[in-house]
């Protein structure tokens, strides 16, 4: 995976030198949520796909950068080139206000998982692109989709809620977690916004690729 990683730099590296201006912004789309693991000639499982938006997610170690979520957009995950293209140009311009034109009151991408700590039994997620607020779908800020990883490695469907623009994370299954993720599969449904409407991207916390990344 750490290969695209390094091809998107390539080709980041690569247009800012033609262009010659080695800040060029370069804003890009998460490859949409598609059932890969229904092809019969191909190696994938659920869990392919969220190993790649890992991949991608990389590149925003690279400066003035943005991924563009689509999580929420495509309604019919058989559908390999889903038909909303309106709200990923409207996102690309929330991206371009607010990183390129430096505007206050723009947003430029969703929730990006930033660094956990531990409070007992739980986790808590640090988040950056909070900006006016986390929020759930839920009206009671309980948020799906957020699995704990317990001492044997098994990843269980766990408990989160939204306090203080934090994501508490817990399961009466785990005592002692020693890693999170969220919406890692294929066919996730999102549950984590900002106020501005845009989702959180996917994660997991034990993700050694960030780590191994080198943007240098």
């Amino acid at each position: 995976r750490i290969q695209y990683s390094y091809k998107m730099k390539s080709l980041i590296d690569y247009w800012r030198k033609e262009w010659g201006n080695k800040d060029l912004p370069f804003y890009y789309v998460q490859i949409a949520p598609y059932f890969y693991s229904k092809a019969k000639d191909r190696p994938y499982t659920i869990y392919s796909e969220a190993e790649f938006w890992e991949a991608q997610a990389a590149a925003l170690k690279i400066p003035n950068t943005a991924m563009i979520s689509t999580l929420d957009l495509n309604n019919d995950p058989a559908d390999l080139h889903p038909v909303n293209k309106w709200d990923v140009g409207k996102r690309f311009a929330n991206a371009t206000i607010s990183k390129t034109y430096k505007k206050d009151n723009a947003i430029p991408m969703g929730p990006l998982f930033t660094k956990m700590k531990k409070e007992g039994n739980s986790l808590v997620l640090d988040f950056e692109y909070v900006g006016k607020g986390l929020v759930s779908k839920n009206k009671d800020n309980s948020v799906k989709g957020f699995e704990l990883e317990d001492a044997n490695h098994n990843w269980i469907v766990a408990d989160a809620i939204i306090k203080n623009n934090k994501v508490y994370v817990s399961s009466d299954k785990v005592s002692n977690p020693i890693a999170v993720r969220y919406a890692w599969r294929e066919d996730a449904t999102p549950y984590l916004y900002n106020k501005d409407g845009l989702p959180a991207l996917s994660f997991r916390s034990d993700n050694s690729l960030i780590k191994d990344f080198n943007v240098k």
